[in-house]
């Protein structure tokens, strides 16, 4: 089967789908953030397990996930794998900036000067498609 172009709609699917992932990683941060438990060893591993399997924020994250998944299945039967991918990397931008607002992570100058180069892939992978206006 054959992907076809590249559609508005279809690369609003995959920003949608990115954001989606971004902030299951953000839920599952904030509920890993939570346990307590800093630093895993053999010794703390089956309380870490424990601590997040029954953590609100783990499985809300592990939901979000699992829908995003129907997401990409839909957005993979209607676009090339090779410029799916590519241009859902936008999470490399979006989650950087959930963790430094909600997680007040730093972000050094150096860290989102290669952000800033993964945004420009990005955009040279749209630009190198045929972008089209057509309905799927």
């Amino acid at each position: 089967m054959r992907a076809s172009k590249l559609t508005f709609k279809i690369f609003l699917m995959i920003l949608f789908n990115d954001l989606g992932d971004s902030f299951a990683q953000l839920l599952m941060k904030k509920g890993l953030l939570q346990t307590g438990i800093e630093v895993v060893t053999w010794q703390t591993a089956i309380e870490f397990f424990v601590r997040n399997a029954s953590s609100p924020l783990v499985w809300a994250g592990i939901i979000v996930y699992a829908l995003n998944f129907f997401i990409w299945i839909a957005i993979l039967s209607h676009i090339d794998l090779s410029v799916a991918i590519p241009i859902g990397s936008t999470t490399y931008l979006i989650i950087p900036l959930l963790a430094l607002f909600f997680l007040k992570e730093q972000i050094t100058l150096l860290r989102w000067s290669g952000i800033g180069l993964i945004v420009a892939g990005v955009y040279f992978v749209t630009k190198s498609t045929d972008f089209s206006s057509e309905k799927v």
